[in-house]
C-alpha cells in the first residue's frame, strides 16, 4: 500500500491514489482512535484533488494521529533499555533485556499501524526492519552515537556502564525508527519522519 502510495504522488495517478484511499479506509475500519478522521476523509475525499493531495488528506487525517504515538513507543522503550542497561551489572541479562524490548515495540508498533503480528510474523518483521537499518545506513550507527554524546560534552562525565545504557538506548530508537518506516502504511507526504538526533538527545534527557 505504502508503495502504491508512493507510486501514485510521484507520477500524479489519482485512479491509484483513489484506490489505496479506499483500502487504507476497509484497513482502518472500526478503530475508535480513528473515527473522528474517518468522517473528515468521507466528508472531503471526493472534493476536487490531485492524487498527492487525496493522499496528502489521507495521511493527515489517518495515519499522522497514529505518529506522535508511535513516537512515544519508541521513546519510552529506548528509555527503559538505557536506565535497566545502565545499572544491571549482568551483560547477558542486558543482552536479554534489550531483546525483548525491542521485540515489544516492534508489536506495539506494528499493532499501532493496523497489523496482528503473531509469533512468526514478528520475527519475519524483525528480520525486515534489519534490513531496511542495513539499507538506510545502519552500520553508521555507532559514528551517529558518538558523535551524538561528544557533541554535547557527555563522554567525559559519564560512567562506561552508563554510557553503555545510553548506546542501547540509541540503538533501540534506530530499531524504533526503523520499525515505524517499514509498518506505516502511507509514506511521508505532510509529516515529517521521526529524526534520529532528536530522539536519542530525548532518551538521554538532552531535550
Amino acid at each position: 500500500m505504502r508503495h502504491e502510495a508512493d507510486s501514485a504522488a510521484r507520477q500524479d495517478d489519482k485512479p491509484l491514489a483513489v484506490d489505496v484511499t479506499r483500502r487504507l479506509k476497509r484497513f482502518y475500519r472500526g478503530r475508535d482512535d480513528l473515527a473522528w478522521g474517518m468522517q473528515r476523509l468521507a466528508e472531503h475525499e471526493n472534493d476536487i484533488m490531485n492524487a498527492e493531495e487525496l493522499l496528502r488528506l489521507s495521511e493527515r487525517t489517518l495515519v499522522a494521529p497514529l505518529d506522535p504515538v508511535a513516537r512515544s513507543i519508541v521513546a519510552s522503550s529506548a528509555k527503559r533499555v538505557s536506565v535497566v542497561t545502565a545499572v544491571s551489572p549482568n551483560a547477558l541479562v542486558d543482552m536479554m533485556f534489550v531483546a525483548a524490548q525491542n521485540l515489544r515495540m516492534l508489536r506495539k508498533l506494528a499493532t499501532l499501524y493496523g497489523a496482528r503480528p503473531g509469533f512468526f510474523s514478528l520475527m519475519k518483521l524483525a528480520r525486515m526492519v534489519v534490513t531496511h537499518i542495513v539499507l538506510t545506513g545502519g552500520i553508521a550507527l555507532g559514528d551517529d552515537v558518538i558523535q551524538q554524546l561528544v557533541g554535547h560534552g557527555l563522554t567525559a562525565r559519564l560512567s562506561r556502564k552508563l554510557g553503555e545504557g545510553v548506546f542501547n538506548g540509541a540503538l533501540t530508537t534506530r530499531i524504533g525508527i526503523a520499525t515505524i518506516d517499514v509498518c506505516r502504511p502511507l509514506p511521508y507526504i505532510e509529516q515529517q519522519r521521526p529524526r534520529f538526533r532528536e530522539l536519542v538527545a530525548e532518551v538521554a534527557g538532552l531535550n
